[in-house]
Parts: C-alpha cells; structure tokens; sequence
C-alpha cells in the first residue's frame, strides 16, 4: 500500500465488502492496520438480488463489521435486463452505489478487494480480445475516482489462507464457478494451461501489466494538446508530425472526447490509414470519422444510429 501510495494519514476508507474471502480478509486487515496507516474506517455491501441468499450474506458482513467495530451501511441495487452482460450491470451499479455512500459518510478512498490473480486474468482476458498497450495495464491499484485495490500484489490463495487462518466469516459466490462467463473460463482453464508451462504465469502477466502502466503514463504525458472542444476536423499534417504511437493515442483521446465512445485498436488503425487514402471508418452509434479534404473530420448521422440499433 505504501509503495503504491495507495492510502494517506487522516484518510476515512470505505471499505466494500460483499462477503467473500478476498473482501472479509481486506476488511480485516485494515481494521488491524489502521493505526499504523493512520485511517479510520467504514465497511458497506451491495445486494444485487441475483440470489436468494444475498440478503443474508450481506447480514453476515454487517454482523462481522460490527465485530470490528466499523460502521456498517447496505444498500440494494435493481438490475434491468436491457443493455451489455448481467457482470458488467451489475458492477457498474457497484460502484456506483459505493460512491455515493463514500460521499454521503466523507470517505476519501473505496477499498475493494482484487487480488494478483484477478490482475493476471484481466491481463489475459484482454489479450485473448486483442488488447493493445491501454488494455495491458489492466485493473489500477489506484484510481482517480479514489477507488484503491490493496491487495493487488497478493495472491488470492494467500488471501484465501488469511481468511481461513483467522476463521473470518465468508462465503464463496457460486458464479465463479460457472463456466458461462469468460472469466471463470480463463481462471479455471485458460491460466492453469498456461501454469503447467510456467508456474509464475501469474507473476509475469502483472510485472508486464506494471510495466504497461509506466509506459503508458509516459507516453500520456508526450501527448500534443488537443484542439479546442467542439472542433471535429484536425488537419493531416498535424497528424502527420506525430510519431505513431503518438498518434494513435491522440486520435483515440480525441475520438473519445468528441463521440462519447472508445475507439477500439481497429477504429484507430485505420483512420491512422486515412491519413494517406480516402474513405471512412465507422465508429457506431452514428459517429464516423472520414477523410476530408486537407484532414480527417468526425461526423455523426443520425440514420447509421437508427439502422445500429435495429440490428
């Protein structure tokens, strides 16, 4: 925590715990910690509803917080079942809902749970989608909506044995045992395929996501400024003068500002193409980025849009 500057003295942390292991075990060593850190703290759980049994757990957390004697809040989100997966709803409401009571009770930071595995299993999951060096850096232990992941440089059997060691109060979701969902998939049969050939797999896909985190940083920070907000046309030979990495990445930030949407590697390569032919490249939801004469222009249609979503 303190080699990634993850917690300050005097900061109040919210602390999400949704009764698994990994969760209970963080809980418990901040509370033991918090001395030496120089925080205070504050423990929630979210009921998605997707069990019957979730009430409950959420109870077994708010009993074992209490043990402790951190503040304790729940609150219970609806899932709809419209828009992306059931995970991903599920998780944005998460954090959502975690956020607003962090603001409701003064909390500075949202201590949650992953562990080195689920670093190592973003990593792969992105690579096997055709991630480039943005999605290699994976899941930041520290976010700038003050999200922070402690045990990120911990092994989750480790945490596992902690939690067991002490007997902590846990239970073990059954979804990360359904083989429906990729993630279960690359860690129960992707990544030990992969450890029978080398054991520190693990290790290896976090040092490279630290790594990509450094890189990218910097390669941030070499970034040209973009032009004023609203200014849909940059001319080929600004765009020209950049080094491709440059490039890419400047397209993708001005791509992203002016459309809403986060132009995938593909999206970016090719309007990188236009620069020397003609043509468009669609982004979805209406937006397009064409060449025009003298640069590249954004460009939405309202009918691409309609069309979308009818497929």
């Amino acid at each position: 925590m303190r080699e990634r500057a993850l917690l300050s003295a005097g900061d109040h942390v919210l602390v999400a715990c949704s009764g698994g292991p990994d969760s209970t075990a963080l809980l418990h060593v901040l509370h033991r910690l918090r001395s030496d850190l120089g925080i205070t703290l504050c423990a929630a759980s979210i009921d998605h509803g997707l069990r019957p049994e979730s009430a409950s757990e959420v109870e077994q957390v708010g009993d074992f917080a209490r043990t402790l004697g951190v503040p304790f809040y729940e609150t219970r989100v609806v899932l709809t079942r419209k828009g992306v997966s059931i995970q991903a709803r599920a998780r944005n409401l998460r954090y959502r809902a975690l956020q607003e009571i962090a603001f409701s009770h003064g909390a500075a930071r949202i201590a949650v749970g992953h562990t080195q595995d689920d670093q190592a299993e973003t990593v792969l999951g992105r690579v096997l989608r055709g991630a480039g060096l943005r999605g290699l850096e994976g899941i930041e232990a520290r976010r700038s909506d003050g999200v922070i992941r402690p045990l990120l440089d911990c092994r989750r059997s480790d945490v596992r044995a902690y939690a067991v060691e002490r007997a902590l109060p846990f239970v073990d979701d059954p979804s990360n045992h359904q083989r429906a969902f990729e993630r279960v998939r690359i860690r129960h049969e992707v990544l030990p395929t992969l450890a029978a050939e080398d054991p520190r797999v693990v290790e290896h896909l976090c040092a490279l996501s630290d790594e990509a985190a450094e890189l990218n940083a910097y390669l941030d920070g070499q970034l040209p400024e973009l032009p004023p907000e609203g200014d849909r046309f940059v001319a080929t030979e600004t765009l020209a003068g950049f080094p491709a990495p440059i490039r890419i990445r400047w397209l993708r930030g001005w791509i992203a500002r002016e459309t809403g949407l986060t132009p995938n590697r593909s999206h970016l390569t090719e309007a990188g193409r236009l620069l020397t032919g003609s043509g468009e490249v669609l982004l979805g939801s209406g937006w397009s980025v064409h060449r025009q004469d003298g640069g590249l222009s954004l460009e939405y249609r309202e009918h691409r849009r309609t069309r979308s979503n009818r497929s």
